[in-house]
């Protein structure tokens, strides 16, 4: 019995080194995104866009630099995700520049996410590996799943996303279906993240360790149909 368990850890120990990916997981490491040359990102023109029925968010010229790091709040319903998507689609990068994660992932989704994974070269799939191992997960836990958790599939997105060294990430509830443990080492890897940050959310806390601007939206206090965004450059 002794030497078929030494003969099955010989052949699991050459499977693992026909394998094996070179990675790091020590802490401090670069992230691989990088700063737009460009000198904007974004420059929209102010308008409004509708909310539903007889809703709309209003909003004044909006900009984006290549290091901005960018908090959208305000509260339910009141267009935040809506603006994103418009922004996402308004951006000047190159499509493999940007990494967006929304704030809900599907099931199809998820597993059409761990499919594309699966597939990607071998250097890159390295690169992923350190990342979601910054991120407080373990990768080959998360590989080996065939439906990972909405909090793993997130980190997994953004993973996937910095592997290709975007310019702009653009999250959207960044924080939602995350631990704290999570948070925290999610906060730790996007504050080394050299290129420009979107970050949607209600936690205060999380936007205060990376936010530098503020695009808040609130009712107009003229009509109650409409929100309207301002910008200010701290937290209140």
């Amino acid at each position: 019995m002794q030497k078929q368990l030494e003969g099955r850890l010989s052949h699991a120990r050459k499977e693992l080194d026909d394998i094996r990916i070179e990675k790091e997981y020590r802490l401090g490491i670069s992230l691989p995104a990088v700063v737009s040359k460009r000198d904007y990102l974004l420059k929209l023109s102010a308008g409004s866009l509708p909310l539903g029925v007889n809703k709309r968010l209003s909003f004044p010229e909006l900009q984006i630099k290549p290091d901005d790091c960018i908090a959208v709040t305000g509260p339910n319903g009141s267009g935040k995700s809506t603006l994103i998507r418009h922004i996402v689609g308004s951006l000047n990068v190159p499509k493999n520049c940007l990494t967006y994660i929304p704030q809900e992932i599907d099931a199809r989704g998820s597993q059409e996410l761990m499919a594309r994974i699966r597939d990607i070269p071998r250097d890159k799939l390295g690169i992923l590996m350190t990342i979601v191992s910054r991120l407080g997960s373990r990768p080959q836990r998360l590989l080996d799943s065939s439906q990972p958790s909405p909090g793993e599939t997130r980190k997994l997105m953004l993973a996937l996303g910095m592997a290709y060294a975007p310019h702009i990430i653009v999250m959207d509830e960044p924080t939602n279906h995350m631990d704290l443990p999570s948070i925290e080492c999610l906060e730790d890897a996007l504050s080394d993240c050299p290129c420009s940050l979107i970050l949607v959310s209600h936690d205060k806390h999380f936007l205060g360790k990376l936010a530098k601007k503020y695009w808040s939206i609130h009712k107009d206090s003229s009509s109650e149909d409409t929100f309207v965004l301002s910008i200010r450059y701290q937290a209140e």
